[in-house]
């Protein structure tokens, strides 16, 4: 029997694609024997490298983030191959354009949600480094004398995701703070390079994002904010640490780790989250839970609110190209999770009634005033 040639499109960014790594193991499990191929951009190839669920990449620099007519073209486009028996099947569970319709509070849910097979593998992210790559993290833990620290903190403070907006000098700051009069070294993690006087305020730019998966075993807490970071720490490449995560709970697209954690059965004893992300408040919070994790937590974790302000923006996206079939999905996948909210119906309500001035605001802003 031939295998079937299958394609996985999940194109960006690295915490989704690394929980899309939990859909490739189980298409292997679905289609034992096929030949899978995943459509990923340039910028996140990377977390895909060497995973033993991916036979082929296909890389894609033709779709840029938010630019929904190319992504669809993209998608027409592949679905246009499977009709030609280029591929025997298609799995598009980026999270975008109709896929917005399985959000509901989760980023990992909603991809997961959208291969539309149970998943029956664990959900654990996938990264498989190379040998050159576990050197090099083990080397720069060498150069930094990781070893002699008490306490080894990994910091990411500019995150990709919207999750909060920490800047470099309020980031050098809370460092700062954190290791004064303590045997501490503090990472900040990025791809912004800056240089410290003190050598225990470490830039850990030069690591690669999968490189910071083994840099975790050198380390022993993490300050994270809910992105790349702290998701690949949570691969199997990396080393899951206690954490404190800075949150912004009015983001555009939440997703606390507590409620992925609750929805995935992860446990959260090593979970504290801050929506107070003020200097005083951060510095007090992250010194005690490097002394007394628990007295820390029952202080200061802060249950994220439940806010449905997402859904707004998908009805508006889905309303664009007249997907109500997405729209009624999106709200059966909400009711079945939050039962019949009426701040969640509320929102969808003010997702129509916006929708024409969003859309004669945005015409304005591309067409009009883009020529001058």
């Amino acid at each position: 029997m031939t295998p079937k040639k299958i394609i996985l499109v999940q194109l960006y960014s690295n915490g989704d694609c690394l929980y899309a790594t939990a859909v490739a193991r189980q298409i292997k499990q679905d289609y034992p024997s096929c030949h899978l191929t995943w459509a990923i951009a340039s910028f996140c190839k990377s977390i895909i490298l060497n995973n033993p669920f991916v036979d082929e990449i296909l890389e894609v620099d033709t779709v840029a983030k938010n630019d929904a007519p190319a992504l669809r073209s993209f998608k027409n486009k592949i679905y246009k191959q499977k009709s030609e028996g280029i591929f025997d099947e298609v799995f598009f569970i980026h999270n975008a354009d109709s896929n917005h319709s399985f959000y509901d509070g989760s980023i990992r849910s909603s991809i997961l949600q959208a291969y539309q097979h149970p998943i029956t593998v664990t959900v654990q992210p996938v990264v498989r480094l190379y040998s050159e790559e576990i050197e090099k993290a083990n080397q720069f833990a060498l150069n930094h004398e990781l070893k002699k620290f008490e306490q080894v903190i990994l910091f990411e403070y500019a995150p990709q995701s919207g999750q909060n907006n920490l800047n470099l000098e309020l980031a050098i700051k809370i460092a700062e703070n954190i290791i004064a009069n303590n045997n501490f070294a503090i990472i900040l993690s990025s791809a912004n390079q800056f240089s410290h006087p003190n050598k225990a305020i470490i830039d850990g730019s030069s690591l690669t994002l999968r490189e910071t998966a083994q840099l975790s075993h050198h380390c022993t807490f993490l300050l994270g904010s809910s992105s790349g970071i702290t998701w690949i720490t949570t691969s199997d490449a990396g080393k899951q640490l206690p954490m404190v995560q800075l949150l912004n709970a009015n983001s555009n697209w939440s997703n606390p780790v507590s409620r992925d954690f609750a929805k995935f059965n992860i446990p959260n004893k090593g979970l504290i989250e801050l929506l107070n992300i003020e200097l005083e408040t951060i510095i007090n919070c992250v010194s005690l839970a490097l002394k007394d994790f628990e007295k820390a937590k029952l202080k200061y974790n802060q249950s994220v609110p439940l806010q449905f302000r997402t859904t707004r923006y998908i009805v508006y996206n889905l309303l664009c190209y007249l997907e109500f079939g997405a729209i009624i999905k999106h709200i059966k996948v909400n009711r079945e999770v939050y039962g019949n909210n009426w701040s969640f119906y509320k929102e969808v309500i003010i997702g129509f009634l916006s929708a024409p001035f969003r859309l004669l605001k945005n015409i304005i802003k591309k067409k009009i005033l883009k020529k001058q």
